[in-house]
């Protein structure tokens, strides 16, 4: 059965400084309570307007009781109805999310006393913030502003719930502790975060945009640090999604593009990937097209803009004398990269003048590999005579480029002056015997070189036997490794070996020919090669014999 609110009336004056006393005490929270309950309910409109007169006849007609049944008892705690309201329980009554468990005579004081003025101001703010949430999610009219109105109760005995009413609070909003005030904490609900799409879901999607077949082992090595993508037979569209996927990838460092025939429109991905991503400090691009027209470009841009990038492998792609300019350009421009290799490419004799200018200045480069191209006579002395001038190179490949006799001179200069080259391949350069022996005499005096390939050259035995005397007679050299593959040698040249890796512990490896046997005539007496200068030979066994090796 419903319980209706109690109503006292105290003396007149005790009366009016003990309610005094506690609207003081209850505006005085509400303040507390507005800082503490950043979000609040809000109040709807919908009913008639009720006059004051109405509401207090009402009130002045409801009997007043004593004493509570137990079944009052019982169904105030079930429906935590509020039979008075005073400074000890306001916070509860604020807590409160259904209006309609307040008694009607508070709803109708507010309407009476200036004194209530905060609660109602209080009402008002919650019903704006409430507004202003909703104006954001939907296009609804906006509603009136709260009034005294709306806290009238009818005649009737309805429920005000749908007047006014706060939202339940829940897991996310502020607890209440136990002494029934609100934490000064109030727990946010959790920034939900877009998970970043990984790389094989980034590419699976690319593919399927681009209705391409995915590449199986790009998926299963993408967040390795190294991507060998060699022989795939990539189109363009292929190369796109493959760029476009690492651009973001923080893992990949040494790609290898190797023998995928890409050309222009290939250029231009795997450029904007470089020049975005700073991870990737290796790049090979061999056994393609990009020479020519507007790969060029894209490959010289692409090592203008990225100063991260420390190998590049440029071998096979038909870089030609038109593209040297604008290659030399970009390498002057790149500061950071130290491994170049521009081999089996086009380039012919106008380019030895401007490669060996580019050599003799650049101080970054440690190795550069132009085997297998054309240079020949002067374009061959001009970029030797670069190579000789470079202070910082340590590794140079020059094989199958024909320098010839007067090629063959610069180099053994070049060995002689330069004191920092660690590794030279003259492999296959139509070298003769007098070159060899030339180089023979450079050896004599320097102290750096430590690799040495000279196969695959017109030279004699006697020639491969003065190179390696004048090695024994050097007992400062560092050489460790000479190559003398295919050339035909004597028993003479082979003893001189093994002694020269006695004298160095066992720390020299050296390849030759076959070995002619003794009652054969040496090969310095035929008509195929240039004779030998006997007297020279003479006179660097003698220098060599003075070197003996320990016998222990």
């Amino acid at each position: 059965m419903p319980v209706k609110s109690q109503q006292q009336t105290p003396p007149e004056n005790s009366g009016v400084r003990g309610r005094t006393q506690t609207i003081k005490t209850i505006a005085t929270k509400v303040a507390s309570f507005t800082s503490k309950r950043a979000s609040a309910g809000a109040i709807r409109s919908g009913r008639s307007r009720t006059s004051v007169a109405d509401s207090k006849r009402s009130h002045q007609s409801t009997p007043v009781k004593t004493e509570r049944t137990p079944e009052e008892l019982i169904y105030l705690r079930r429906h935590k109805i509020i039979s008075e309201v005073d400074d000890k329980n306001i916070d509860e009554v604020l807590n409160l999310s259904d209006f309609s468990h307040i008694p009607k005579s508070f709803l109708t004081e507010i309407e009476q006393d200036d004194i209530y003025a905060t609660i109602l101001e209080e009402l008002q703010k919650k019903k704006s913030i409430l507004n202003a949430s909703k104006n954001i999610s939907e296009q609804q009219d906006e509603e009136e502003p709260i009034s005294p109105d709306f806290m009238a109760v009818d005649d009737e005995n309805k429920n005000i719930s749908g007047e006014i009413s706060y939202p339940i609070s829940d897991e996310n909003n502020s607890k209440v502790s136990n002494d029934g005030y609100d934490t000064d904490i109030e727990i946010e609900s959790p920034v939900k975060q877009k998970t970043p799409i990984s790389g094989k879901d980034k590419y699976r999607k690319l593919c399927e945009k681009g209705k391409l077949v995915p590449c199986s082992y790009f998926m299963a090595h993408i967040n390795k640090d190294e991507m060998v993508l060699r022989y795939h037979q990539f189109s363009t569209d292929d190369i796109r999604a493959i760029t476009k996927t690492l651009t973001t990838n923080y893992n990949v460092e040494r790609l290898f593009l190797d023998g995928n025939y890409l050309q222009e429109q290939a250029a231009q991905h795997i450029a904007k990937l470089i020049i975005s991503n700073d991870f990737i400090t290796e790049l090979s691009l061999v056994d393609n097209r990009l020479g020519g027209g507007e790969g060029t470009k894209e490959i010289c841009r692409m090592l203008t803009l990225n100063q991260n990038l420390k190998k590049i492998n440029l071998s096979g792609n038909k870089f030609n004398e038109l593209d040297v300019a604008q290659l030399i350009e970009a390498f002057e421009r790149n500061t950071t990269l130290r491994e170049l290799d521009l081999s089996h490419n086009c380039f012919g004799e106008k380019c030895g003048e401007m490669l060996g200018a580019f050599i003799s200045g650049n101080d970054s480069l440690e190795y550069i590999n132009l085997g297998w191209n054309n240079f020949r006579e002067q374009s061959a002395i001009d970029m030797i005579g670069g190579i000789t001038e470079n202070t910082r190179l340590r590794r140079c490949n020059l094989e199958m480029n024909g320098f010839g006799p007067s090629g063959g001179q610069i180099l053994a200069e070049c060995i002689k002056k330069n004191t920092v080259l660690e590794e030279l391949n003259i492999n296959g350069n139509r070298l003769n015997t007098q070159n060899a022996f030339a180089i023979g005499q450079a050896l004599s005096v320097n102290d750096t070189l430590q690799v040495l390939k000279i196969a695959d050259n017109q030279i004699n035995s006697d020639g491969a036997l003065a190179v390696f005397l004048c090695i024994k007679a050097n007992e400062t050299n560092r050489l460790r490794e000479i190559d003398f593959s295919h050339t035909v040698v004597t028993q003479e040249t082979v003893n001189i070996c093994e002694d020269i890796k006695k004298l160095k512990n066992g720390n020299f490896k050296y390849q030759v020919g076959k070995v002619t046997p003794e009652l054969l005539k040496s090969n310095a007496d035929t008509i195929c090669y240039i004779k030998t200068n006997t007297d020279l030979l003479k006179k660097l066994r003698t220098n060599a014999a003075k070197v003996k090796p320990n016998e222990n």
